[in-house]
Order: structure tokens, then C-alpha cells, then sequence
């Protein structure tokens, strides 16, 4: 006769045990990153740099967290539970920012944001050059 186990599983935290005790890995968190709740997905700049911070987690840990622009620029954060990416080249125009947390075996998740930057003519308006020689005003 084989022995049946019955094992109830009423709580999620459960299936680790019971994994546990056959001598099954349990699954682990899968990786999560999220922007400080702050920033919203699009953003409006007017410097050259962008700096953003957030968060990472999962089960076997957060190596890094890295970011990429649309314009080929790429860095790493600094920190990993709590991260910050600082000095990320913003270039006039659209410019998209995908951030990337990896764990220790090397799963990642991503979080992106578009940073918008006016050109520098839109930023001041209309440029009158001191160069510039304006006509008399007419004569009444």
C-alpha cells in the first residue's frame, strides 16, 4: 500500500513548505522595478541631464539596475534595492529612457519614461541678436 500525503496549501507562503520538504527549489520573486511614484511616464526637461530614482526587488536579489536611452547613451544606476541613474544625456526632442533590473541569475524587468525637451529656440522664445540694427520708428 503507498502512502498518500495530504497537504493543504491554504496559504501561499504554504507551497514553500511544502516545496521544501519534497526537495524542490520554490520559486523564487520574479524581478520588479518601479520609478519613484513622482515621476510620471512622460516628463518635461529643460537641461541636458535627467536624473531618476526608484526601486528593485526580487527573490534572489537585485544585481543591478541599468539604463539605456533611445539615443544609444547607457549607464548603470547606482544602488539596487533603492537606485538612482543620474547625468542621462536628455537630447532635444523625445528621448526614451528604459531602466533594467536583473537578478543574480540573470532574469530582469523593465520600466521606461519619455523625456521631452524643447529645442533651445522653443526654450527662450524669439533671440534678438544685439548685432541686429532695427529700422527707425516712422514719423507721424
Amino acid at each position: 500500500m503507498k502512502n498518500i500525503w495530504i497537504v493543504p496549501a491554504v496559504l501561499a507562503c504554504s507551497f514553500f513548505a511544502v516545496a521544501s520538504a519534497f526537495g524542490q527549489e520554490p520559486m523564487a520573486r520574479p524581478v520588479s522595478v518601479s520609478i519613484d511614484s513622482n515621476i510620471a511616464p512622460v516628463v518635461s526637461v529643460t537641461g541636458s541631464t535627467l536624473s531618476i530614482s526608484g526601486t528593485a526587488s526580487a527573490g534572489t536579489g537585485v544585481t543591478r539596475v541599468t539604463w539605456q536611452t533611445s539615443n544609444g547613451a547607457t549607464g548603470t544606476a547606482c544602488g539596487t534595492g533603492s537606485w538612482e541613474a543620474a547625468g542621462i544625456p536628455v537630447a532635444e526632442g523625445n528621448t526614451t529612457v528604459v531602466l533594467r533590473a536583473y537578478d543574480s541569475k540573470g532574469s530582469s524587468a523593465w520600466v521606461a519614461l519619455v523625456a521631452v525637451r524643447p529645442s533651445a529656440d522653443r526654450q527662450t522664445g524669439v533671440a534678438i541678436s544685439s548685432a541686429a540694427k532695427l529700422p527707425p520708428p516712422p514719423a507721424l
